[in-house]
């Protein structure tokens, strides 16, 4: 068993791993004692979607996903795994991937809680064949949000997994990695690393690298320069350059 960035990585056989992500999420819904108000489904759909993209941007393919819900089945459970199936529904693979979990049915709650475990596979073959190399582009494609901002944003500029499945069958991107509440600055730092390589960040970038991006609002690629304005067309959330790795 080894980690990889937030991804813990399992061989189970000589030609299979399994690849593991989690999330959670803690005082946002609509209970009385939350501090951003939401419906429970908004809860349940973008906890997921943070762990469903960093599996996903190993190239793993999800099996099962584990809810541990701190609130009550009826009727806040419900809500929130309606939101987890709502973040899935780009896969198309609603009837192979395995869905359980627990909720709180002994003490009544007035704070809104969940964590979410993602279990995948993935053959070793496929494990990472497209890496970040010397030259690429360090790019962020969405913008840093949190709390009420991602609520506002309503998808305008921030990231989705429809959008990671589009990025992944682009040739001329090389790695991608979400970026969560340690910000652009801590992740790009994790992928430069996890490829050998540093990073000399442009200086004039209009983004906040230190800023929590929340449930996954925006994410880095290492692009081939050639597949850079490709990608500014093609993609409809912003696209900043904010470094090159060397």
């Amino acid at each position: 068993m080894v980690k990889y960035r937030d991804l813990t990585i399992v061989d189970v056989t000589p030609d299979h791993r399994i690849v593991i992500s989690c999330d959670s999420s803690g005082g946002i819904g609509d209970k009385d004692m939350d501090v951003v108000k939401t419906d429970p489904e908004t809860v349940g759909y973008f906890t997921t979607q943070v762990a469903l993209m960093e599996l996903l941007a190993t190239g793993a393919t999800p099996v099962t996903i584990v809810n541990t819900l701190g609130v009550e089945m009826e009727e806040t459970g419900q809500k929130i795994i309606k939101g987890i199936k709502k973040a899935l529904k780009p896969l198309n693979l609603q009837n192979d991937i395995v869905i359980t979990g627990s909720t709180e049915e002994n003490i009544p709650v007035c704070q809104t809680s969940m964590g979410i475990t993602i279990i995948g596979t993935i053959e070793k073959s496929n494990w990472r064949r497209k890496k970040a190399r010397k030259r690429d582009l360090a790019v962020v494609i969405g913008i840093p949000k949190v709390g009420h901002e991602v609520l506002d944003d309503r998808g305008r500029e921030t990231m989705s997994v429809s959008i990671l499945l589009e990025l992944l069958n682009k040739p001329y991107i090389n790695d991608i990695l979400p970026v969560g509440s340690k910000g652009i600055a801590y992740e790009l730092k994790e992928m430069a690393n996890t490829n050998g390589l540093s990073c000399n960040i442009y200086d004039k970038s209009d983004i906040n690298l230190d800023k929590s991006a929340g449930p996954a609002t925006c994410a880095i690629l290492a692009v081939d320069r050639e597949g850079y304005e490709d990608l500014k067309k093609s993609i409809s959330i912003p696209v900043k350059f904010i470094g090159i790795f060397v």
